[in-house]
């Protein structure tokens, strides 16, 4: 409260061992080291091979709204645009963001945060929250989920890429109208299903579905029926 720009650290020295920060270095925070939620960036050597500290050291003297709660929340915001990855991967471990694809289920990347990735085109883009898609890309097209960010930037994907890579519990609709890749189904004419009600609803493209239904209610993919439907 009194000296907190104090640049010399004179007041805090002076707190016994079991109260002083520790002079260890933050990134060894999983083991209680450093000011607990205060964390700094550190641009000695310049931006590319900035970090994030919570050594008192670093973070006394510095301006409230630079200090953050975490690392991972001070990398995100401070080295977004870091193309060296210097900063995020100096986090321990369990908190290190994984180089293994959004896509594979297991819960890896970035927590909610994925991205459009539009590196082989529109039908082939798909949505990703691994750090290297992630770090330097606007708000405003970050999504908190993968589910979303396919709805809001493929929506009109005729290959269905995006929505597919969602794992099984997430992916719209486990009826049999998913086995067209074997020819089930009528061929790009999907309906809404409501039997089991909205929340259970799904699209098929079955032809006892199909059949009756108004044109205007007949999609050409299922992605399309299931954004549009529900």
């Amino acid at each position: 409260e009194n000296f907190a720009d104090q640049t010399t650290g004179t007041c805090i020295s002076k707190l016994d061992g079991d109260r002083q920060p520790s002079g260890q270095p933050s990134l060894g925070t999983a083991a209680g080291l450093g000011l607990p939620n205060q964390f700094v960036a550190v641009r000695a050597n310049g931006y590319d091979e900035g970090y994030c500290s919570n050594l008192k050291e670093f973070v006394i003297g510095t301006p409230e709204a630079q200090i953050y709660d975490s690392e991972l929340e001070c990398c995100t915001r401070v080295f977004a645009d870091q193309t060296s990855g210097t900063c995020i991967s100096n986090l321990d471990g369990d908190r290190q963001p994984s180089g293994q694809p959004s896509i594979s289920a297991a819960g890896l990347g970035l927590p909610n945060q994925f991205v459009a990735v539009f590196a082989n085109g529109y039908d082939e883009g798909y949505c990703s929250n691994l750090k290297a898609d992630v770090i330097g890309t606007p708000d405003a097209q970050i999504y908190d989920s993968e589910f979303e960010c396919c709805t809001e930037n493929f929506a009109d994907q005729t290959t269905g890429t995006c929505i597919s890579n969602l794992d099984g519990d997430r992916q719209p609709s486990g009826q049999p109208s998913l086995g067209t890749a074997a020819g089930l189904g009528l061929p790009d004419q999907f309906v809404a299903v409501f039997a089991n009600g909205y929340e259970d609803g799904y699209c098929s493209n079955l032809k006892a579905d199909v059949i009756g239904t108004p044109e205007a209610q007949i999609y050409e993919s299922e992605f399309e029926c299931c954004t549009e439907e529900f």
